[in-house]
């Protein structure tokens, strides 16, 4: 398989039997419980680390668990290089997880950004297998009983941001958004409930396209420069009301389409089928139809062993088996991207 951007930075490894030993000889002062919410019900993890930023992020972006609350799984993050802990350099440039204990370790943790991808993969790989996280950003859009949950899915880079902007812009068809680029769907049932963040951790490029003027409109406290970034002005925590404003929901959709945002010349044609789809969904560059590098279009995957493509793949065979798939090219004008959009949904109602 190809591997993602973030595989290639800090591949993920199974560390054998001894991780829980190596984490107990560490001293992590700083220890934050998150509640991250899934369809009925929820996916508490435990962030340990000696990064007090890092931890002050975390805190800030999830909400917190109830006292007491026993995690599903635990993501130490260690700010120095192991020869810092006294440890020997193997265990650096790696993230280190073990399915038995639910733990993933990680030795240089610096970036806030890969934080949240730690975190999402943590996610997929224990939660059960009637649940899948999508990325992409989660609408229901129309109004009445024309309403319907979408997820937008796609490469990085893709147009999924402009095309929500787009629609938020796009007065005559109400949007709601539950999540802004990850999220839960249930496989039994087909609803999706926003995860619950406080604040979310976006690109401020994408926060300026969301919602233009945003600094010189936006409320005391709502965001917070990502100071983990080299780029101290890339990346931000912010309040996703401050982004979306009144579009910003908490109410649950039941998904009935997926919408699959692709750059592709204009004469391209979708996979015809839902098995095409499956197919080119699944892939991860290797000679597909889609020219992305993410096996289901998400880097975030914990993809270390065939058992767990399978996992994947069955969970997304399950998906498309309920839902609609659209290919929305991006090849031309936001606003076509919209339209192109909006007479997809238009043909499956």
């Amino acid at each position: 398989m190809s591997i993602s951007y973030y595989d290639a930075l800090s591949p993920v490894r199974e560390p054998g039997v001894g991780l829980p030993g190596v984490v107990a000889g560490i001293r992590l002062p700083y220890r934050v419980l998150a509640s991250i919410s899934v369809p009925a019900g929820r996916i508490v993890l435990a962030f340990v680390s000696d990064n007090a930023r890092l931890s002050r992020m975390f805190a800030a972006n999830w909400a917190a668990a109830g006292t007491g609350q026993q995690p599903d799984a635990t993501l130490c993050a260690l700010a120095r290089p192991a020869c810092g802990y006294g440890l020997d350099g193997r265990w650096d440039q790696a993230r280190w997880w073990s399915r038995e204990h639910k733990m993933m370790l990680v030795f240089g943790f610096g970036s806030y950004r890969l934080a949240k991808v730690c975190v999402r993969g943590i996610c997929s790989a224990v939660s059960g297998d009637d649940m899948l996280f999508m990325h992409g950003c989660t609408l229901s859009v129309g109004a009445g009983p024309d309403r319907r949950g979408v997820v937008i899915t796609g490469s990085s880079g893709a147009g999924k941001t402009t095309l929500v902007a787009g629609l938020l812009r796009h007065r005559e068809y109400p949007v709601a958004v539950l999540n802004d680029d990850w999220g839960a769907v249930s496989l039994a049932r087909g609803d999706s409930v926003s995860t619950g963040e406080t604040m979310l951790h976006m690109k401020t490029g994408s926060v300026l396209a969301l919602r233009p003027g945003f600094f010189t409109s936006a409320p005391a406290g709502s965001y917070a420069r990502d100071l983990s970034e080299r780029d101290r002005a890339a990346r931000m925590l912010v309040s996703p009301e401050s982004v979306y404003g009144p579009a910003w929901s908490t109410t649950a959709t039941v998904v009935e389409q997926v919408a699959v945002v692709v750059r592709e010349p204009a004469d391209w044609l979708p996979p015809g089928g839902k098995g095409e789809a499956a197919r080119a969904l699944e892939s991860d560059g290797d000679a597909t139809l889609i020219h992305h590098h993410e096996a289901f279009f998400n880097g975030s995957l914990i993809l270390t062993a065939e058992q767990d493509r399978l996992r994947e793949e069955r969970r997304y065979r399950q998906l498309l088996d309920r839902v609609t798939v659209s290919w929305i090219n991006n090849c031309s004008t936001p606003e076509a991207l919209v339209d192109n959009f909006i007479s997809a949904l238009m043909k499956i109602r």
